[in-house]
């Protein structure tokens, strides 16, 4: 029992310390260039090549309203690091970017950096940005 208590004790402390190491942030994500305000916007905010990636598994998934041709969220409490967006504007709320029948987009799209989507999305290290303890804005503009 004793052992058991040590242990989450040490765990408990790492966990304390861990977070003192590891400064936290608050991200502001603007989208705007809307050609409607119909649908939503589907953001993927990624913190790593992987869930960059993987579409169905990003760091955290947000579904926005539009107002006025943009949308607009900030989130606090997030650890400093490198972050990536990857947003769509659904504007039949089908959950879908929907394509054509060549597969190519045919609902606006966007990603941090506005970086390019040239045969696929962007790679993690175009879209990426290091977001540090201060607050950061990331606007996307979609044409």
């Amino acid at each position: 029992m004793i052992k058991n208590l040590s242990l989450i004790f040490l765990i408990l402390l790492n966990i304390a310390i861990w977070a003192e190491d590891n400064p936290k942030t608050k991200i502001t994500i603007k989208i705007n260039g809307l050609k409607s305000n119909s649908g939503s916007i589907k953001v993927a905010l990624c913190n790593s090549s992987e869930n960059y990636k993987n579409h169905n598994a990003p760091f955290m998934g947000l579904n926005l309203p539009i107002t006025n041709k943009q949308a607009e969220i900030t989130l606090s409490d997030l650890p400093a690091g490198y972050y990536a967006v990857k947003a769509f504007h659904d504007e039949n709320n089908n959950n879908d970017l929907d394509t054509n029948f060549l597969g190519i987009p045919i609902e606006d799209y966007g990603f941090s950096n506005n970086a390019k989507a040239i045969f696929g999305i962007p790679s993690w290290n175009k879209a990426k940005m290091f977001i540090s303890e201060d607050s950061s804005v990331i606007i996307i503009s979609f044409n």
